[in-house]
C-alpha cells in the first residue's frame, strides 16, 4: 500500500505523543524534587535525582527497545499478552532458543554501545546553560510563577500525550492505512503495560467476561449448562470406520508453502501431494498463535479465548468436550505422541487429565532432545508412532511435532536438503524472497515436510484401514518475504487423506475446533451424542470458521485486534481493507464468551459465584 506524506506525518506525530507519555514518567520524580527542594536551595539532591533518572531512562529504554524489536521480528507485533506464556513455558528451552536464534552477542553489543552513547549525550549537555540563559531573560512580575505553571501544563500534557481532552490511547493509535506502521506507533513501555492489562483481563479469576456483559450473556445462553449449548447428535457414518486415525499437528506449518505461487520452491512437496490426493481445506484458521493454545483447543475442543490451559491447570472439572473422552466412547484407544518433554506447558499431565490413554514423548525416542531445546527430530517421533501404534486396535493418535522451531538444529545436508544457498532457488521464485527467512529456517520447513511424507508412505502400508489428518499449530511467524498478507500470516491448512476421503480443494471455512466434529460425523453411528463448540467441515451450508481474534466468513478473512481497526482480506483477490466496525465481531465474541465462561467458571450456566481457582 502506498503511503502519502500525511500518513507518515500522522504516524510520527502519534508515535511522538506516546513517546512523550513514557518520558514524562521518568521526569515525574525529578520534577517533584525540583519543585519541593529548589526553594530551600537543595540543588545537589535535585541534581543527583535527575542524573539517576537519566541513567535509568537510557538503560531501561535501550533494553526494552532491543527486546521489542526482537519480539516484533518473531511475532509481527509489539508486546502482547502472549508474552506472558513464557511464564509457563519450558524455561531451559526458551533460554536455549534465545541463545541460539536471537543473536545475544550482537544484541548485547548494541545495548552496551547505545547505553554508553546515551549517557555520553546527557553528560555532554550537563553543563550547557543555553535554556537557563534564555529563561533567565524572562523577567516580569511573577514570571517565576508563570514559568512553573507553563512547565506543569507541559508536563501534564506530556504524560497524557495530548493538549486536548483525548489522551494518547491505544484505541486511537491506528492513524495510518498501513497496519505495520500502526503497530510501531505505541511506545514499548506503553505496549508492555497494555500487554499486562490484556493478560490480566483474560486470565484474572472471577473477572467479568471480557467478551460479553453479564446481562447479554444470560439472555444469549439461557440453558442450564454449557454442554446443553454445544450438544450435538451424529447424522450417521459417511465412511467405513477407520481402524486408526492419525491427527498430525505440525509445528509452525502454515498455509503459504502450499499455495500455488510458492509451490515451485519445493518446501512442501510431500504435503502438497497428499493434499491433491485427499481433501484440502484451505480457508482454515489455527485456534491460537502459540502451540499450547492451538493444541489445547484441538485436545479439549474448547476455543482458545486467550487463556493458557497450563495456567488454569487441573483445578476445575475436565471439559466434557475433550476429543479423548469422546473418541473412547466410539471404541478408540487414544494415544498422544509428542516430540518434546512432557513437562513443557505441563502438556503430559494436561493430556492425562483430559482423558488420553497413552502418552509417548521425546524421552521414549532416546532420552534427550537432539541438541535443541524443544524435541527430538520429527523422523524419530514418527518412528515412535510406527513402533507403538497397534495395528490391531482402533486408535486415535494425535502427533505433535517439534523440529520446525528455533533453534533449528537438524543437520539439513545429511537429510538431503537440495539448496546450498539462496542462489539455488528457482529463478522464477527469487522475486518472492527478500531474506526475511534464512536458509536454515527454510530448510527446517522442508525437513518437517520430508519427515511427514516418509511417515505417511510407511504408515499407509502398515495401517491399511487408516485415515490421516494434517494441520499446523499456528502461523510460523516467519515468511518467505517481509510483506505477508493477512491470509499468509494467519492461515494453516487442514488436510484429510486416506481410505474413502474424497479428492478435492474445499473452500469451506473452519478452524481447529471443527476437526473433532468432522471426524465424529464421518464415523459415528447415527444418534451418537457428543459435545462440540465446532461443526463438521462437511456440514451443508457451513460458512464460517472462528478462531481467537480472527474469523473467516465465506471468502473473507477478518482480524479483530484490541482497540484498533478491523482488518479484512478477500480470499479471492487478496485485497486488504480496514474497517471501523463489523457485525461479525459480535458473532466472534459470542463464541469466545461461551468458551471463556466454560474455561473460567465451569459447565453450570446458572452458577452465581463459582470460579476456577488457580
Amino acid at each position: 500500500m502506498e503511503l502519502n506524506i500525511k500518513d507518515l506525518f500522522n504516524v510520527f506525530l502519534m508515535g511522538f505523543r506516546f513517546d512523550c507519555t513514557a518520558i514524562a514518567y521518568f521526569l515525574m520524580i525529578p520534577l517533584l524534587f525540583l519543585l519541593v527542594f529548589s526553594p530551600f536551595n537543595k540543588f545537589k539532591i535535585i541534581t543527583v535525582t535527575r542524573k539517576i533518572h537519566q541513567v535509568l531512562f537510557v538503560v531501561l529504554s535501550t533494553l526494552i527497545c532491543v527486546v521489542t524489536i526482537n519480539y516484533f521480528k518473531e511475532y509481527g507485533d509489539q508486546f502482547n499478552h502472549f508474552l506472558f506464556l513464557a511464564l509457563y513455558d519450558d524455561k531451559k528451552a526458551v533460554l536455549n532458543t534465545i541463545l541460539v536464534d536471537f543473536h545475544p552477542i550482537l544484541n548485547s553489543l548494541i545495548i552496551i554501545l547505545t547505553i554508553i552513547l546515551g549517557i555520553y549525550i546527557f553528560n555532554y549537555f550537563e553543563k550547557k546553560e543555553r535554556i537557563y540563559g534564555l529563561l533567565s531573560k524572562i523577567n516580569f512580575k511573577k514570571s517565576n510563577y508563570v514559568i512553573v505553571i507553563i512547565f506543569l501544563f507541559l508536563f501534564v500534557s506530556g504524560i497524557r500525550g495530548s493538549f486536548s481532552s483525548i489522551p494518547a490511547l491505544r484505541q486511537y493509535s491506528g492513524v495510518s492505512h498501513d497496519n505495520f506502521l500502526n503497530k510501531t506507533i505505541v511506545n514499548p513501555f506503553r505496549s508492555l503495560r497494555y500487554a499486562i492489562k490484556d493478560f490480566n483481563r483474560l486470565n484474572k479469576v472471577g473477572n467479568k467476561n471480557p467478551y460479553m456483559d453479564d446481562k447479554l450473556f444470560k439472555a444469549t445462553f439461557p440453558q442450564d449448562k454449557v454442554t446443553d449449548v454445544v450438544r450435538k447428535t451424529a447424522q450417521g457414518p459417511t465412511i467405513e470406520k477407520p481402524k486408526q486415525i492419525f491427527l498430525i499437528v505440525m509445528e509452525s506449518y502454515d498455509s503459504w508453502p502450499l499455495m500455488d505461487k510458492y509451490r515451485p520452491f519445493h518446501f512442501s512437496d510431500n504435503l502438497t501431494a497428499i493434499a491433491k490426493n485427499g481433501t484440502h481445506f484451505s480457508h482454515f484458521l489455527p485456534s491460537g498463535n502459540t502451540t499450547i493454545d492451538s493444541f489445547g483447543a484441538i485436545m479439549t475442543n474448547v476455543p482458545n479465548c486467550g487463556i493458557n490451559l497450563s495456567h488454569i491447570g487441573m483445578a476445575g472439572e475436565p471439559f466434557e468436550t475433550s476429543i479423548f473422552t469422546q473418541f473412547k466412547k466410539l471404541g478408540y484407544e487414544t494415544n498422544f505422541y509428542y516430540g518434546g518433554f512432557l513437562s513443557w506447558e505441563n502438556i503430559g499431565d494436561l493430556s492425562k487429565y483430559y482423558g488420553v490413554d497413552r502418552i509417548i514423548s521425546g524421552v521414549d525416542g532416546g532420552g534427550e532432545t537432539d541438541k535443541g531445546g524443544w524435541g527430538i527430530e520429527d523422523e524419530k517421533l514418527f518412528n515412535l508412532v510406527m513402533k507403538n501404534t497397534d495395528k490391531n486396535k482402533y486408535s486415535l493418535n494425535i502427533i505433535l511435532t517439534t523440529s520446525y522451531h528455533a533453534p533449528y538444529t537438524v543437520d539439513l545436508e545429511a537429510k538431503g536438503f537440495p539448496y546450498k544457498s539462496t542462489d539455488d532457488f528457482p529463478a522464477a521464485m527469487k522475486k518472492y524472497y527478500d531474506g526475511a527467512m534464512n536458509l536454515k529456517e527454510l530448510g527446517h520447513l522442508w525437513y518437517g515436510d520430508k519427515a511427514l511424507g516418509d511417515f505417511v508412505r510407511k504408515a499407509e502400508k502398515e495401517f491399511t484401514g487408516s485415515i490421516f489428518n494434517f494441520t499446523g499449530d499456528h502461523f510460523g511467524r516467519k515468511f518467505i518475504n517481509s510483506k505477508p498478507n493477512l491470509y499468509e500470516k494467519s492461515s494453516v491448512a487442514y488436510i484429510m487423506y486416506g481410505k474413502s476421503i474424497p479428492k478435492s480443494l474445499n473452500l469451506t471455512p473452519g478452524s481447529h475446533i471443527d476437526i473433532m466434529p468432522t471426524l465424529i460425523e464421518m464415523i459415528a453411528p447415527k444418534g451418537f451424542e457428543y459435545y462440540s463448540f465446532g461443526e463438521s467441515m462437511f456440514t451443508k451450508g457451513k460458512n464460517e470458521g472462528i478462531a481467537f481474534g480472527k474469523m473467516i466468513e465465506g471468502n473473507d478473512l477478518y482480524y479483530f485486534p484490541k482497540d484498533a481497526n478491523i482488518e479484512k482480506i478477500d480470499l479471492n483477490t487478496f485485497k486488504e481493507i480496514n474497517l471501523k466496525k463489523s457485525n461479525l465481531e459480535l458473532k466472534h465474541n459470542k463464541l469466545m464468551a461461551l468458551a471463556w465462561y466454560y474455561t473460567m467458571k465451569g459447565n453450570d450456566l446458572k452458577a452465581k459465584k463459582k470460579t476456577v481457582k488457580h
